[in-house]
């Protein structure tokens, strides 16, 4: 060998080295793997909450398209456990947190720490909220999603009902009395006009302002015999025992009252589900642009939590063959890109509520000009453990709260029936 030749050899050997060290040094920082241009077909599915087709376009189509070419996300419906039993298990599943339970049950959630670790996702970037509640789903430290989208409560109010009254607006960390006496003075028939001061949200969500558990998870037993339910459904029976709300019987929908007939005064939901209604309004060319928000009600002065985390996520199954391409997925439409451009349109992202975030927020839509927007950042969502039971528990607090204003059964009775009624349901589900 010359000289000429062994001098090649070494200069080689040594960019070898350097490659190597470089791709070593480079899996110490998390960089992401290389991306493969093979076509890839992904099966998505809803399997708990809401998810309208033109949210999977702008997600899960236009977003993915844009970033991943090669890959693309296909809707599909049916039962889930349909599709399980005919070997056609989706890739992703969407759910709501109060679902997770459910499909821990059917033993196909794929642990996501490994592709974290494996493709540099930092969890520090998250709201830390978000990150909690998933993480309450094992006790062993999985994290079985990962969150794509937040949904936080807040007081919406109409303007000309208060105006037309001269009553002062809502503020900012009222409680449920100041509200429920507030709701009083607006609550009245003018000029054959039944005007209701407020929508509730339900017995079940007003619960959530107090972190309140259907279940012992360590018994399994209900538990709804308790200071804090009945706190809850008193207070329930004192906004609606008001004449005006019953109506032939029935509770009078003052929900959709409040963007109908516009004569609710007040209503306490989802932000998420209240601005889409909003929109739909704006873009059908409907007037109703004299509203506004504060934070939602709280039981107690200055120690108040919005209702519990909500927040929709994006799993993967343990059949899926394209484990790495749909964590890719995934991780993209939480990423900081993805998740401040639907900020701007209305959508509560699940990163850090910085203070830039929260000036982003909903800058692109018209009817949020001016809107006081940060009564969705000014409370910290409450924890929840969630059981697969819980759904049932919320049924059985929203009939007791409705023999209490229909029946005139006293509240220690009806949450003994309604936790006799879900101790009875666990029984059975547990003997199954």
């Amino acid at each position: 060998m010359n000289k000429k030749t062994v001098y090649a050899v070494a200069i080689f050997s040594l960019i070898l080295l350097n490659a190597c060290g470089a791709g070593s040094e480079n899996a110490k920082k998390g960089a992401l793997p290389p991306e493969t241009s093979e076509p890839v077909t992904l099966k998505f599915m809803v399997a708990y909450g809401g998810f309208q087709d033109e949210e999977f376009q702008a997600y899960f189509v236009d977003q993915v398209k844009k970033k991943f070419p090669h890959i693309t996300v296909e809707k599909v419906g049916g039962k889930l456990e349909d599709l399980i039993s005919a070997g056609e298990t989706p890739d992703i599943l969407m759910s709501g947190l109060p679902g997770i339970p459910a499909l821990q049950e059917l033993k196909i959630i794929e642990d996501l720490n490994p592709y974290i670790k494996k493709f540099g996702v930092d969890l520090a970037k998250y709201d830390p909220v978000p990150i909690e509640a998933i993480r309450r789903f094992s006790a062993k430290g999985e994290m079985l999603a990962l969150p794509f989208r937040m949904n936080i409560p807040a007081l919406f109010y109409n303007k000309t009902i208060f105006d037309k009254f001269g009553i002062p607006y809502p503020k900012d960390g009222m409680t449920w009395e100041e509200v429920t006496a507030l709701a009083r003075k607006l609550t009245r028939d003018d000029g054959g006009v039944q005007y209701l001061g407020l929508y509730t949200g339900g017995a079940d969500r007003m619960g959530m302002g107090l972190s309140l558990p259907y279940v012992d998870t360590k018994t399994n037993k209900a538990v709804l015999q308790t200071d804090g339910w009945q706190r809850v459904l008193r207070q329930y029976y004192a906004i609606h025992s008001v004449p005006g709300y019953v109506q032939n019987g029935k509770l009078a929908n003052t929900h959709s009252m409040f963007f109908k007939e516009k004569t609710t005064a007040m209503d306490v939901y989802w932000g998420a589900d209240v601005i889409g209604e909003i929109g739909k309004m704006y873009k059908a060319g409907q007037t109703f642009s004299d509203w506004d928000m504060v934070t939602i009600p709280v039981f107690d002065k200055g120690k108040g939590v919005a209702w519990q985390a909500e927040t929709h996520n994006l799993l993967i199954t343990s059949t899926s063959k394209h484990k790495d391409a749909a964590f890719q997925v995934i991780s993209y439409i939480a990423s900081d890109e993805v998740q401040r451009a639907f900020g701007k349109t209305g959508q509560i992202p699940v990163l850090k509520k910085t203070e830039e975030l929260r000036k982003e927020y909903g800058s692109e839509l018209p009817y949020l000009k001016g809107k006081h927007t940060d009564a969705f950042f000014l409370l910290q969502p409450g924890m929840h453990d969630h059981t697969k039971f819980d759904q049932k528990g919320r049924s059985y607090i929203n009939e007791a709260a409705g023999n209490m204003l229909f029946k005139g059964v006293d509240v220690n009775t009806a949450l003994r029936e309604a936790e006799d009624k879900l101790n009875k349901y666990i029984e059975d589900e547990l003997s199954k």
